[in-house]
């Protein structure tokens, strides 16, 4: 009868939407273990990031080596103001602020500008002349001029 066949065709039609709803279901939870896996993989290449950027800071700072043992002779060379000998003979810029920092416990991922201005404002410095001559201002403050005095940091200005 007509009535059969339209409850038939009515089962067929709710049978398909069931399939097509339990599809549906399928996917969407294919779609969040999908961004799941992708919010997992973003935030381990975040991590892997900030792993690379410390060990090249570290590495910066361990390529400089510890500072020598006895202060090197006093030459026009490495007078404050002027080029900085001893164990910043030879570094780059970028060489000698990322010790600067590392010594300051400050972040040295910022522009070499921001870098020193941080470094100025830390150990009080003015942030007078070139960008150079403040960190050979900053390196003979930090490195020389203590083991000169026999003294290894100033915790009064919070740094060592």
């Amino acid at each position: 009868s007509e009535a059969e066949q339209a409850r038939s065709e009515a089962e067929r039609a709710r049978l398909e939407a069931e399939a097509a709803r339990a599809r549906e279901e399928e996917a969407r939870g294919r779609e969040g273990e999908a961004r799941g896996r992708e919010e997992a993989a973003r935030a381990e290449a975040e991590a892997a990031t900030a792993r690379e950027e410390a060990l090249t800071m570290r590495l910066a700072a361990l390529e400089l080596g510890p500072p020598p043992a006895a202060p090197p002779p006093a030459t026009a060379n490495n007078a404050v103001g002027g080029g900085v000998g001893g164990t910043f003979h030879g570094a780059t810029l970028p060489q000698k602020v990322s010790r600067i920092c590392a010594h300051l416990g400050l972040d040295a991922r910022s522009s070499l500008s921001a870098a020193v201005a941080a470094a100025n404002e830390s150990t009080g410095v003015a942030a007078e002349g070139g960008l150079l001559q403040q960190v050979d201002r900053l390196i003979a403050l930090l490195f020389e001029a203590p083991r000169q005095a026999g003294v290894r940091c100033s915790r009064s200005r919070g740094w060592c």
